[in-house]
């Protein structure tokens, strides 16, 4: 039984230790705005490798990974390439958003982040 066994589901967030907690900060609130908890995780990897990780460990098979650079990626365990990807310096407001989206796989809504798309699963 992993961590993720524990409590409700989640969305589970991999952040690289060095990662800016403004970003991770961010990508935890724009889930949980759309009615997604998160969980963090703590990996030493880049952002989409630590948001494949997140996709395994998480119930909802969602992951985001935050990179030590800030980038950002979604990943949904059941589809390929990332869902939404951000490279580092972006906007705070996309890292929310990006958040918001890892949510919104979640519950079926359309993805908020320009450029962001999902395949069927």
């Amino acid at each position: 039984m992993s961590a993720s066994d524990d409590g409700p589901p989640t969305v589970v967030v991999a952040a690289h230790p060095a990662a800016p907690p403004a970003v991770a900060r961010e990508v935890h609130a724009g889930a949980e705005e759309q009615g997604v908890p998160t969980a963090g995780v703590v990996l030493p990897d880049e952002a989409l490798a630590c948001a494949r990780a997140a996709a395994v460990r998480s119930r909802l098979e969602v992951g985001v990974g935050i990179g030590a650079d800030g980038a950002v990626a979604v990943v949904h365990a059941l589809v390929g390439p990332p869902v939404v990807e951000l490279p580092a310096g972006t906007d705070p407001g996309e890292h929310r958003r990006a958040g918001g989206d890892a949510a919104r796989i979640v519950t079926g809504l359309p993805l908020a982040v320009a450029g962001a798309s999902v395949a069927d699963p």
